[in-house]
């Protein structure tokens, strides 16, 4: 088991010394207030996910069955899990009457017995309120390693045929830049949302043609109906140019390699929901669900890229969650969540196998524990 790692946490107070300075400077010569300016955010929570390595039932079973050797490298398909996020934020009117908030974080899983799979996100971001009503952010965050699986390379059964070396992990870094501009509208009850995001997928070597660029756009609408009730509905649109080829030499035009490039609608829906008040404790549920439909555009031919020709996919995800307050700056989250995926291709000969490599059934049941404290 994996706690809260030191690194993580110098990197958090690093980068926040400098993003503090940073602040002092524009400030230079403005009044400032002497206290609640900054916020901390902790939060720890247990949760178990019922398919780690989001597996179709094919090689569920083959991984009871002891099959496949070199393929499954975790001890078992589900695990308990340590969810921990640290956040720190600086806010200040530093333009005039308008807020300014500085954040950066850490934020990690770990995994009780399947360590391959921990991994840890860092991020910092910059929040400025532009007019009363309209506020934008910049963030930038970075994954250094996201391990998927073990997958089978056609570069090395080339070399070793069908044996355990032939099967490589697939892992990959990640940085993601992202934007957003949230407006308040003039009646007030309505709130709208416009994101985009680029992020760039860095994959280890032995799949390096998955490398690729993405870029995401779209919109998230919140609606207040009741004092305590809200809706919301939103859409994104995200491409994936993905390199499609590993050796020197070899372009996009001429490569023998897996072209994953795709593009990508998500469509969702969701509710928040203010309870009465439990033993004078606030607290409120919400619930969100989503459907992503994702099409993959490769020219390969079918024989040499079987993985992607033709395929679809179809993701459902569904969050829901409820939150209470326990005592002062401490509250509670228990949340489930839900995801499927369903894939295929119109082609006889590769739809089975899309479907057995990339269908899935999987939940996530757990609780967070969140501290805040602000001075």
């Amino acid at each position: 088991m994996r706690f809260l790692s030191i690194s993580g946490f110098l990197f958090t107070v690093i980068i926040f010394l400098s993003l503090s300075i940073t602040v002092d400077i524009f400030a230079a010569g403005k009044p400032k207030k002497k206290k609640d300016k900054w916020t901390l955010k902790l939060s720890i929570g247990p949760y178990y996910d019922s398919n780690v390595l989001k597996y179709s039932d094919k090689y569920i079973e083959r991984f009871k069955n002891r099959e496949d050797p070199g393929r499954f490298h975790i001890n078992r398909i589900d695990d308990l899990t340590f969810g921990y996020s640290a956040g720190l934020t600086f806010s200040d009117k530093v333009i005039g009457k308008m807020n300014t908030t500085l954040g950066a974080g850490y934020d990690s899983d770990a995994y009780t017995y399947n360590s391959v799979k921990s991994w840890a996100t860092y991020g910092v971001f910059l929040r400025q309120q532009i007019t009363s009503t309209t506020t934008v952010q910049f963030s930038y965050s970075f994954i250094p390693e996201f391990y998927v699986r073990h997958f089978r390379d056609d570069d090395w059964v080339y070399y070793y045929g069908y044996t355990e070396i032939a099967f490589q992990p697939y892992t990959f870094s990640k940085d993601d830049f992202n934007f957003w501009v949230h407006q308040i509208m003039p009646w007030r009850t309505t709130r709208v949302r416009f994101y985009f995001d680029y992020a760039r997928y860095f994959l280890n070597e032995a799949y390096t043609e998955y490398d690729s660029n993405d870029y995401m756009f779209g919109f998230r609408i919140y609606q207040t109906i009741a004092k305590n009730f809200q809706i919301t509905i939103g859409y994104l649109y995200t491409t994936s140019d993905a390199k499609g080829y590993d050796e020197p030499g070899e372009t996009i035009n001429n490569s023998d390699d897996s072209d994953a490039t795709n593009y990508e609608h998500t469509y969702a829906a969701g509710l928040q929901w203010k309870l009465p008040k439990v033993f004078k404790r606030s607290n409120s549920i919400s619930a969100d669900f989503q459907y992503q439909r994702a099409f993959f555009t490769t020219k390969e031919f079918v024989e040499l890229d079987p993985l992607h020709v033709g395929r679809y996919d179809y993701n459902y995800r569904l969050f829901l969650n409820y939150n209470i307050s326990l005592i002062q700056n401490l509250s509670a989250t228990i949340f489930y969540n839900w995801y499927a995926r369903e894939s295929g291709s119109p082609s006889d000969y590769n739809n089975e196998y899309i479907s057995d490599e990339k269908d899935y059934t999987q939940y996530r049941l757990g609780i967070n524990f969140n501290y805040f404290f602000k001075f």
